[in-house]
């Protein structure tokens, strides 16, 4: 008796939707994400576009900037719109959180649920963010100066930049990073990496092209057309 009373009940468990487990864990978990990827839901067109997004919006956005400055006449456009990265970088910023909420509409999820914010969890992972700062500075600034010594000889080598008006420079400071950092953070390490890992099945890869994608942006912001500053952005 036991037992035929509760086959009718695990075929009913069986028939849920699996929307309905969905909704019990976290949208952008991996065994979410395979599900979807099962489903059809998720497949390479989204992240693949996605790779190289910033890249593209970054060059839209400089030419934006190039084109003011060739209206009020100047004779090297491009290059004087350079320096203005911290503040067109919004732009670049604006484009990707467009194209992000476009592709995780299409997986009927939020583009917030790519941040992954747990309140419980908010006091370890500030400190945790603090005390990676300066490690991630040791590499940071060891790969800029590496890169320096090997393509120009020096620990200084040529960076971008230039004089900004006063209300640009302060934006630059104490905005654009904000911005800048939560986009990249939801680009690569919220939306894209994780979606390699399970279209590629294997971890290794995902964090090959992903890496690879991150640090080829750098060349485009600013594109500069030269081939040493090219090759010390991409370091």
């Amino acid at each position: 008796m036991l037992r035929t009373s509760s086959a009718p009940r695990a075929n009913r468990l069986c028939r849920v939707s699996p929307s309905y487990y969905d909704a019990a864990m976290d949208p952008n978990s991996y065994e979410a994400l395979v599900r979807r990827r099962d489903a059809a839901t998720l497949t390479w067109r989204g992240p693949t576009l996605m790779l190289f997004a910033r890249a593209a919006c970054a060059v839209g956005a400089q030419a934006v900037v190039a084109a003011v400055f060739a209206l009020r006449s100047s004779p090297t456009p491009w290059h004087d719109a350079e320096p203005w990265l911290p503040v067109y970088g919004t732009l670049i910023d604006a484009g990707c959180l467009a194209l992000l909420w476009r592709l995780t509409r299409r997986e009927g999820i939020r583009l917030f649920d790519l941040v992954g914010f747990e309140r419980t969890r908010l006091v370890r992972d500030a400190l945790l963010g603090l005390a990676l700062v300066p490690v991630c500075l040791v590499f940071i600034l060891g790969g800029i100066y590496a890169a320096g010594w090997l393509l120009y000889g020096t620990l200084t080598p040529p960076y971008f930049g230039g004089p900004l008006p006063l209300p640009a420079a302060l934006y630059g400071v104490l905005v654009w990073p904000f911005i800048w950092g939560l986009t990249e953070q939801m680009t690569y390490n919220g939306y894209l990496l994780p979606r390699f890992q399970v279209l590629c099945r294997k971890t290794s890869p995902a964090i090959v092209v992903v890496a690879f994608a991150r640090s080829l942006q750098h060349v485009f912001m600013p594109l500069t057309f030269d081939a040493k500053f090219v090759a010390f952005r991409l370091c």
